[in-house]
């Protein structure tokens, strides 16, 4: 699998004029590093200010539906998941007038999932959940001592040709083992990525492909009340939980 590392313009380039030897790319598969794409200290910033969000209130659970206030939970091998996984994960919507600016650090990346499906450009941001799809940010922290994703497959569809996420912690700082990785096919070679990322890069691969995470410094005592371990943020459009016959879930693999 090729590992592409570019620039954020040489990838918007890319992307935007030419955009079939682009989704060619992302479908063969390849994988591709953006450089810088949201400043360091801004996801450090948004990093502690979610971090301590989820130290100093409940955690909970919520389904997308109209109303659906930002929340936190605690992922803990509920065994009627789709994935298993163990993190702490937080979820932001954008119909609260408090989180526009929020959503707004990542339009660009709404903006080329819009373009990618043909969509125009300001399609599904402001959704409510009765609308269908709807925009999300999700921050995921996979606490060192065996945070992880088991291996799966996303759905793709028009709206999600590629999946997205904004590293949020430094490999070999925060932590120093496992991580993310993807395959070409099942049982394929695994290829990590976490090594050559940096706090504000962006990673994007195709969401039908194999791939999850290796618990993180499996070694350590698990906690989720310090702020290192893996950090993602991922900004993505889904469908709501209101009844759907298009809705597709994850699948685990293995």
């Amino acid at each position: 699998m090729k590992i592409n590392v570019i620039s954020k313009d040489e990838f918007m380039h890319l992307a935007y004029n030419e955009k079939i030897e682009f989704l060619k790319k992302i479908k063969t598969p390849e994988l591709f590093i953006v450089k810088h794409f949201i400043d360091a200290d801004e996801v450090i910033s948004l990093r502690n200010k979610t971090f301590e969000w989820g130290i100093n209130t409940e955690a909970s659970w919520h389904p997308v539906y109209d109303n659906c206030p930002d929340y936190h939970r605690l992922h803990d091998n509920y065994p009627k998941a789709y994935v298993k996984q163990k993190f702490h994960g937080f979820y932001y919507h954008p119909w609260f007038e408090s989180n526009k600016s929020l959503f707004k650090k990542f339009e660009e990346i709404y903006h080329l999932k819009n373009f990618l499906g043909e969509f125009e450009k300001e399609n599904f941001i402001n959704n409510i959940p009765s609308q269908g799809v709807i925009a999300r940010l999700n921050l995921h922290h996979y606490p060192r001592g065996g945070g992880y994703q088991m291996e799966h497959i996303d759905p793709a569809n028009d709206f999600a040709k590629i999946q997205t996420l904004i590293i949020a912690s430094q490999f070999g700082k925060d932590y120093k083992s496992g991580g993310v990785y993807a395959r070409k096919e099942i049982n394929g070679v695994k290829y990590y990525v976490d090594e050559y990322t940096e706090i504000g890069d962006l990673l994007v691969l195709s969401p039908d492909i194999p791939h999850g995470v290796e618990p993180i410094d499996i070694e350590s005592e698990y906690s989720w009340q310090t702020n290192d371990g893996r950090w993602v943020i991922l900004p993505l459009f889904l469908y709501s939980d209101y009844e759907n016959p298009n809705t597709i879930k994850p699948r685990q693999l293995g």
